[in-house]
């Protein structure tokens, strides 16, 4: 499996300019791919689903070719989902910090 990093994000409940809103997993984001050191904020909602692990810890992520390949094994952290047309998401724990996978098809 091949790993290519994508980003860092920072749970946050302070209020940013935010870029978009998330509604398969409830939060607010800013787009890494517009700051300089691939920092994304997230603002989770009070009902988001999400992992507790997910919504208070920083995660780094990576882009990988297949999500399914990558999570074989690993203790995922909720269910596969798609904030945008061929865009795929999870998390999973890895020593106790949260990793996302990010899985684009174009």
């Amino acid at each position: 499996m091949d790993y290519k990093f994508s980003h860092i994000g920072i749970p946050t409940t302070e209020d940013k300019d935010w870029d978009g809103y998330c509604e398969p997993g409830n939060f607010h984001y800013t787009d890494f791919a517009k700051d300089e050191y691939k920092v994304e904020y997230v603002k989770f909602d009070d009902h988001s689903t999400a992992s507790e692990m997910v919504k208070t810890m920083p995660h780094v992520s990576y882009f990988v070719d297949s999500i399914e390949e990558a999570i074989k094994g690993r203790d995922v952290l909720g269910d596969i989902f798609s904030p945008a047309e061929g865009v795929r998401v999870v998390y999973i724990n890895h020593l106790g910090s949260p990793v996302e996978f990010l899985e684009i098809k174009e």
